[in-house]
């Protein structure tokens, strides 16, 4: 695959992906918000917090997607191994570790005032776990990159 070709799939895929986080921010989580919150009177007060906690943890999720997409255009322009891309790397990774503190922070709270349902302890889990992958893997990739666009300024000079 050519990597005008590669770039082309993955910056779908980022788009595939923004849809995602569009649909889930504006109908997916206030629908299972409500259908979850508004079935207990103690937890109903939680809706509007809930809907504000779903958008402030999709602004580090659209901004990787953003550095993603910078990432795609500089491998479809033969500029892959950068510093500048391993910078985006970095900022990717520090992002999803904000998403799984945010993340954290609701599963304290929700244990903090002892009204919790399975299945969003399940869902706050899981996305949870996917920041931490997601984290870590990011992280690897930047010093990866990192080390391959030293390797590749030190046979640019030899030649």
């Amino acid at each position: 695959m050519k990597q005008k070709e590669l770039s082309r799939w993955l910056k779908l895929i980022i788009v595939f992906c923004a849809l995602f986080g569009l649909l889930f921010c504006i109908y997916v989580g206030p629908q299972t918000g409500k259908e979850v919150l508004t079935d207990s009177e103690e937890l109903r007060a939680l809706y509007k917090p809930f809907i504000a906690f779903i958008w402030i943890t999709g602004i580090p999720y659209f901004i990787a997607l953003a550095l993603g997409w910078k990432i795609c255009t500089d491998v479809g322009c033969n500029q892959d191994f950068t510093v500048v891309n391993a910078d985006r790397l970095k900022i990717i990774s520090v992002l999803a570790m904000i998403e799984g503190v945010l993340y954290v922070a609701a599963l304290l709270y929700i244990f903090a005032i002892g009204s919790y349902h399975t299945n969003v302890l399940v869902i706050l889990l899981l996305i949870l776990f996917f920041a931490v992958v997601i984290s870590v893997f990011t992280s690897m990739l930047s010093y990866l990159v990192r080390k391959a666009c030293e390797i590749k300024q030190d046979n640019d000079l030899t030649i």
